[in-house]
């Protein structure tokens, strides 16, 4: 562990990279981690119409029944 910290030290301070690139890069690399994988979105893989009106006839053209989901906030932003 010291090591690695004393390396970590190093490559700060020789300028190499500097600490505020290194907080960046580390906050992106978790971001990444902890992003969704594909069989966790099966959510996106619905096919959503922009109103009821164009549900129903997509309905009919394809024989299948809808689903009609309605949401009182902001879905971007969770599934609450």
């Amino acid at each position: 562990m010291r090591i690695g910290s004393l390396l970590l030290g190093f490559v700060v301070c020789s300028g190499f990279v500097t600490a505020a690139e290194m907080d960046f890069a580390a906050v992106e690399k978790r971001i990444q981690e902890l992003q969704p994988r594909p069989e966790e979105k099966r959510f996106d893989e619905i096919g959503w119409a922009k109103d009821i009106r164009e549900a129903r006839r997509l309905s009919a053209e394809r024989n299948r029944p809808v689903f009609l989901f309605t949401h009182d906030g902001r879905m971007n932003i969770g599934r609450c």
